[in-house]
């Protein structure tokens, strides 16, 4: 990836509607230039996909972060595997420390992240879950500096 690349990459995440040629003018390059690089970047697996970020407070959602222990004998990928198959998971890091899995869920209302809780300790190979509630979010977006 060079310098072009992370400029593409920055205009796409920037605006992810934005027109290859829109991008191009930006850049000072061809719209073929765009065109052929976000299909290689796409290829290798660099772009996984365009999306809408949503406000999820202003629609009533809750951010209920979790963190994991695994027990023995069982796999951690397994287990993120399992968890990453309910609704509410947005985003599953395995991390150092004392818990293996840190997973941010998003859930409709505070009422509903005791049920989330409640299905994360009963899926098979969970030791222990620790659990907190956003009371407020002061920054959250996916954008990186590249």
């Amino acid at each position: 990836m060079d310098d072009l690349d992370k400029k593409i990459l920055g205009e796409l995440q920037r605006d992810s509607r934005s027109s290859f040629t829109k991008i191009a003018q930006r850049i000072g390059v061809s719209t073929a230039t765009v065109s052929e690089r976000v299909k290689r970047l796409t290829k290798k697996g660099i772009i996984c996909g365009y999306t809408v970020v949503l406000d999820t407070s202003e629609l009533g959602m809750v951010t209920l972060i979790t963190k994991i222990k695994i027990e023995l004998g069982y796999s951690v990928d397994d287990v993120g595997k399992e968890i990453a198959k309910l609704d509410e998971s947005c985003c599953i890091h395995h991390i150092t420390g004392a818990f293996d899995l840190l997973v941010i869920s998003k859930c409709v209302g505070h009422g509903k992240c005791g049920a989330v809780i409640e299905k994360k300790k009963n899926i098979e190979g969970v030791q222990s879950v620790d659990a907190e509630i956003v009371l407020n979010t002061l920054k959250e977006e996916i954008k990186v500096k590249l």
